[in-house]
């Protein structure tokens, strides 16, 4: 059960050097590579993400979990590869589409979890395991910053490559299979045209003010159109990639909606942060504490902790039998007092460390609360496609949310001296109060119209069930092939 958790969480770190990485080497690459595109770095492999994470969870209630979270590390390791010998942008952008599908393991992981372990110790390890054991994490600044200031991006990437295709063989020779299985047919039609749907508004949005809002207006209306294709698509296919009958459920809804809000405002805040504290004021700007990359970690190490002591906490108050949706609205609102606290200051390193801190206290507090939400709400045989259908909301949102707020920041943005660009401090204040206020409505639609009422909650996993899968993790150590 040890080992299976420390390999598991270690999985998830691989998804968090995904994200991390890019934020705070992005300066880095956009030297080799001169693009004002590079916010798509990180749109493409949410994007894919969250395509994926529906697709592979019904896959995995098919194939089996396992399986399926092995096919996605090894794919999510090529794809780091490829970033590491790209000779162009295009290339690397190739790479990230490939790295994309590791995100689906963020509802993989927990509902792989909850057929092999009993059900106290799943409540806890599921938390543990989305909030990482703490080890990597809290040291992944400074290890970020130390490659990059002696290899580059292209170590940076190789070394994410070594550690998903290493953990890769791990899970390989150390866990069994579940033995859960359902009939499902993944609906990757259905995926390519929610892909075709959501890319054209995405470059509306990010294009628009270049291209000319009423030039770009055809891309507005192709993704409409396929939007609605999308929807129809759903009501009618046999296995949608979105069961839009799961939203009749409230608590469903509620996680669906929060966890997007949640996870989209720490994608986009978690890229503001390295320029609130890397820009240099030498440029006229009023924020900006000018520090390098490996300076960087003394504000970015901390907020990890303090994720990893969030979702600590938290999974142990779930294993008692707390009700994950009061943490997820704690969650929300963490961060709209962080949001707060940035956009009242953010000029010092005291204030934005403050705010730094709150924000990863939030996403510790909300990634460890969404898995467990959607295990009390969710059948063991629909785990798999549910938890995917969440993450489709999840995910999806944290690759539209980054692209709104460049496209916010847009008219603010004033060429740097010596090259490259910044943004005025007018457009960076907007943006934290326009975060903050998602945050706040969310956290009021939770509490009153998505409300729980005595009776209502369909409570299909419990931390005070029989331990029915002890036998289960008894075999972990077991011939990896036993099962198959």
């Amino acid at each position: 059960m040890i080992v299976g958790m420390v390999l598991m969480s270690a999985v998830l770190e691989a998804l968090s050097l995904g994200n991390s990485m890019v934020s705070i080497g992005l300066p880095n690459i956009l030297k080799e590579f001169p693009t004002t595109q590079g916010g798509w770095l990180m749109t493409v492999y949410f994007l894919v993400g969250a395509v994926c994470a529906p697709i592979l969870g019904k896959a995995a209630d098919l194939y089996g979990k396992r399986r399926v979270l092995l096919a996605t590390m090894a794919v999510s390791g090529v794809g780091a590869l490829v970033c590491a010998v790209a000779p162009s942008f295009a290339v690397l952008l190739i790479g990230r589409i490939l790295q994309g599908p590791i995100l689906a393991t963020l509802s993989l992981i927990p509902s792989f979890i909850r057929d092999i372990y009993p059900p106290k110790q799943a409540a806890f390890a599921a938390s543990i395991t989305v909030t990482g054991m703490g080890a990597f994490t809290i040291a992944a600044p400074t290890v970020i910053g130390w490659l990059l200031e002696n290899w580059g991006f292209r170590g940076m990437f190789l070394f994410d490559a070594v550690w998903t295709l290493g953990l890769c063989l791990a899970i390989f020779v150390t866990l069994p299979e579940s033995d859960n299985r359902r009939e499902a047919k993944p609906d990757i039609v259905g995926g390519l045209i929610l892909v075709a749907a959501v890319v054209p508004v995405l470059l509306y949005v990010s294009m628009g003010r270049t291209w000319g809002w009423v030039a770009a207006s055809p891309l507005l209306l192709v993704g409409i159109v396929l939007g609605f294709v999308f929807v129809r698509r759903a009501r009618t296919a046999e296995e949608p990639i979105i069961k839009l009958s799961l939203f009749r459920r409230k608590s469903l809804v509620f996680v669906a909606f929060a966890g997007a809000v949640c996870y989209s405002v720490s994608a986009a805040t978690y890229q503001l942060v390295p320029l609130l504290a890397m820009t240099s004021r030498d440029n006229g700007v009023t924020y900006g504490l000018g520090l390098n990359t490996l300076e960087f970690s003394s504000i970015a190490t901390p907020k990890q902790l303090a994720t990893v002591l969030g979702g600590v906490v938290i999974g142990v108050l779930l294993a008692r039998g707390r009700n994950p949706r009061i943490f997820l609205s704690l969650g929300l609102a963490l961060f709209a007092a962080s949001l707060v606290s940035f956009a009242l200051a953010h000029d010092t390193f005291a204030t934005v460390m403050v705010g730094s801190l709150l924000l990863g206290l939030a996403g510790g507090v909300s990634t460890a609360a969404v898995p467990n939400l959607v295990m009390r709400a969710t059948p063991a045989g629909d785990q798999g496609s549910t938890a995917g259908t969440v993450q489709l909301c999840t995910t999806g949102a944290s690759s539209i949310l980054p692209v709104v707020m460049f496209a916010v920041l847009a008219p603010y943005m004033v060429p740097a001296p010596e090259g490259g660009i910044f943004y005025q401090d007018q457009g960076i204040t907007k943006w934290l109060w326009i975060s903050a206020a998602l945050c706040v409505v969310a956290l009021v639609v939770g509490v009153t119209v998505l409300r729980e009422r005595r009776g209502e909650t369909i409570e299909e996993f419990s931390v005070d069930a029989p331990e029915t899968n002890a036998g289960a993790v008894d075999e972990v150590s077991s011939s990896s092939g036993r099962s198959e």
